[in-house]
């Protein structure tokens, strides 16, 4: 049986005045003040919320030792509307070419650019292409940072006084290949990792990994090594051997069948991936758009 149909479910039944003198006397709790703010006379307002409490038959406010209060079902529907405002807010803002319009500079490590950073920035490029990217290179643990980045995504907590810093995620680290190297079936136990190529990053992950499974990675008979995981992991795309990677990193590759994970195992290593940033006060609009971006698809991907 289909449930009854609510009667509040049409918005544009219900007039924006009187959403508008709700949710100012709600955050007020003070009708005069409410009026004030909104330029009506006390009686006016006091008119749209009657008239929106007929029409959601709900009362919502109530009056206790002569001081107004939201009801329950008021202090519901208030958080309804601010948070809807809101979003109309930064709808309207985001119309503004003078807030979205300009460069947005970033700094990161290339692992970080190419396996997650990039399809980020095309996805706010292609919403809103009123904005340009500078993106420079950072070292993997880098400290000092370039002066003119609106923001940075690092490897390894940076140096910076001047930023406020933040940890966004610790790396997790898993062994992935192309899924033809192992004709499609992980491997059983860490040992038998040692009978495939090993591809290197220059921070020599993956030595530090068999050595935390009590293994050496030396005993392995092929060893590729760059200077970048990035190049490590794009090898490993290519069929070329194993490539130690961080999740984050190589998710949407293994969700999209380019790469697998070689064995049911992983662990977390030292390093953090770190954002560093400006004050609140001192972060443009569309730089503030960008980092949204960014910490909603981490939201998303960051293993719990």
């Amino acid at each position: 049986m289909k449930p009854n149909k609510s009667p509040y479910l049409d918005l544009r039944q219900i007039p924006l005045n009187a959403l508008l003198a709700f949710e100012a006397a709600g955050r007020h709790c003070h009708m005069r003040r409410a009026a004030q703010e909104m330029f009506v006379s006390h009686s006016a307002l006091s008119r749209h919320i009657k008239q929106l409490e007929a029409r959601l038959g709900t009362q919502l406010f109530e009056r206790k030792n002569n001081k107004l209060r939201l009801t329950a079902p008021g202090n519901r529907l208030l958080a309804s509307i601010q948070s809807a405002f809101s979003e109309l807010n930064k709808g309207i803002h985001s119309l503004d070419p003078d807030l979205v319009a300009g460069e947005v500079v970033i700094g990161t490590t290339a692992t970080i650019m190419l396996n997650w950073l990039l399809p980020v920035l095309a996805k706010v490029q292609q919403q809103y292409p009123e904005i340009s990217f500078n993106v420079q290179t950072l070292e993997p643990l880098q400290q000092s940072l370039p002066s003119d980045l609106d923001f940075a995504l690092c490897l390894g907590r940076p140096d910076d006084p001047s930023r406020v810093v933040t940890k966004l995620y610790d790396e997790y680290y898993l062994p992935v290949c192309n899924p033809t190297l192992l004709k499609g079936q992980p491997v059983q136990h860490v040992k038998d990792l040692l009978n495939y190529p090993l591809l290197h990053d220059g921070l020599g992950q993956w030595y530090k990994w068999f050595n935390h499974h009590n293994l050496d990675g030396h005993d392995s008979k092929h060893h590729t090594s760059f200077e970048y995981a990035f190049q490590a992991i794009e090898a490993a795309r290519l069929g070329m051997g194993m490539a130690l990677a961080d999740i984050v990193e190589v998710e949407d590759d293994i969700n999209q069948g380019r790469l697998m994970q070689a064995i049911d195992t992983a662990h977390t290593e030292g390093q953090s991936v770190y954002l560093a940033t400006h004050e609140d006060s001192q972060i443009n609009y569309r730089t503030q758009l960008v980092l949204n971006s960014i910490l909603e698809k981490l939201t998303k991907k960051t293993p719990s």
